[in-house]
């Protein structure tokens, strides 16, 4: 019974289905039929619209959708050339008015067209135009360092002005013509108060050992006195001088007997072992008295000799110093001089205006200039005396520009005819400028 009503459920339901399924397909011939007959509609108005037409006969309907898409690329190809066209004649008239321009500017310019594409035109007008621009650039920047240099010469003049003003205000006080007389005005005014000083040393000295209050009356007492009288007080003071050293002698000889005496007295060797190393150690400090005495009279005798060579030599050398120092600074320094100190003396360089400076206030390439200046002169120097010895250096040249290179090998030249002169370097340009220079020098490359 249950199976029955599942078949007629079943059964209903496949009826259900089958109902719904003959309603859909009546639904889609419906609509077979009105797609049939648009088809039939579109053809007919597709007919009729090619009617009198190229395409009547020529197609069919259905490649007229082909036709079609390829009337649609047509339509916007229409377009496209039209645009072009339009572009073109646009182009075409800004290159006639380009042309016009640039045949004004160049007329303006003065540049001649020769007959020439607008476009080179342009370009030798651009090109004129940045070449105007850089001029202009320059102009301004040679104006600014014109400008520049005219306030640093105001400046120098200002301070020209001052060191006249000042210069004759010296040489009016001086009473001289040259600064050089001014230096030895001064040299001789130095000398005066050191003069001066030795002699108030020498009243102050007067008046202390015959102590009197001041030197004239150390004068007048000095005025007063026989030279002959006190010569011959001198002669007597020294033979009483001399009388009184015998006795103190006999008197030291008695004393040293009587020690001896009560040393012998004593049966005690302690005090003669005493007696002896006092002997013993006054005889070392003897010895080393006169050992002191004899280096320091030797010290002296060094110090005077080494004195007397300097002051001997030092105008030879200092003068040929000043030169070659001139010659390496291409005349930035006029030459060398020095100055009196307490203890000796500076070395001062003398500047083309005038203004000196000490030799550690020089910049680094002014002092090698200046210690290779010192060595030339003094190599120089040393070989006039003695067989000379080779003069070497290694690349102290490295700060000289090019001119004052050729400078220094053209001294180096000079020098080789009193010794042998070798320069080390591994720069090839002070080579070449040796060459140039120096037409013998030999040149060695070390591997």
């Amino acid at each position: 019974m249950r199976d029955q009503f599942k078949v007629d459920a079943e059964r209903t339901e496949a009826l259900k289905t089958v109902s719904t399924r003959l309603e859909d397909l009546a639904a889609r011939r419906r609509a077979v039929e009105v797609a049939e007959r648009r088809e039939d509609e579109w053809q007919a108005g597709i007919a009729e619209a090619l009617k009198g037409t190229w395409l009547e006969s020529g197609i069919s309907a259905s490649g007229m959708g082909g036709v079609l898409d390829q009337l649609a690329e047509l339509s916007k190809s229409l377009q496209d050339r039209d645009a072009m066209q339009l572009r073109i004649a646009k182009m075409e008239a800004d290159r006639d008015n380009f042309l016009v321009e640039v045949s004004a500017v160049a007329a303006e310019a003065g540049e001649a067209a020769d007959d020439d594409e607008p476009e080179q035109l342009a370009t030798r007008l651009t090109e004129r135009l940045e070449r105007g621009e850089r001029t202009r650039e320059a102009k301004a920047s040679l104006v600014n360092d014109l400008q520049r240099l005219q306030d640093a010469r105001e400046m120098l003049d200002a301070e020209i002005s001052a060191h006249e003003r000042r210069k004759n205000e010296v040489l009016s006080v001086f009473g001289v013509a040259t600064l050089a007389d001014v230096v030895q005005r001064d040299e001789l005014l130095r000398d005066r108060d050191r003069l001066r000083t030795a002699v108030a040393e020498l009243e102050e000295q007067a008046s202390s050992e015959l102590a009197v209050e001041g030197f004239e009356q150390a004068r007048s007492i000095l005025d007063a006195v026989d030279l002959d009288s006190l010569a011959i007080e001198k002669a007597e003071a020294e033979q009483r001088l001399r009388a009184s050293d015998e006795a103190i002698q006999h008197q030291l000889i008695r004393q040293t007997r009587a020690t001896d005496k009560l040393d012998a007295i004593g049966g005690d060797s302690a005090v003669a072992r005493i007696d002896a190393e006092r002997r013993t150690v006054l005889l070392e400090i003897e010895e080393k008295a006169v050992r002191y005495i004899e280096l320091k009279l030797g010290i002296m005798s060094a110090g005077n000799a080494l004195r007397l060579y300097r002051e001997r030599h030092r105008s030879g050398m200092m003068e040929r110093a000043s030169d070659a120092f001139a010659l390496m600074t291409r005349g930035q320094y006029s030459g060398l001089t020095t100055q009196p100190v307490k203890g000796g003396e500076v070395l001062i360089a003398l500047q083309r205006d005038g203004r000196s400076k000490v030799a550690d206030a020089l910049s680094k390439g002014a002092r090698f200039q200046l210690y290779l200046a010192l060595r030339l002169a003094g190599y120089f120097e040393f070989a006039q005396f003695r067989p000379s010895v080779p003069f070497i250096a290694d690349d102290i040249m490295e700060t000289f520009d090019h001119v004052r290179s050729e400078e220094v090998f053209r001294l180096f030249g000079e020098m080789a005819s009193a010794g042998q002169v070798i320069y080390l370097t591994h720069h090839q340009h002070l080579c070449e400028i040796a060459k140039a220079v120096v037409p013998g020098v030999a040149i060695h490359e070390l591997g």
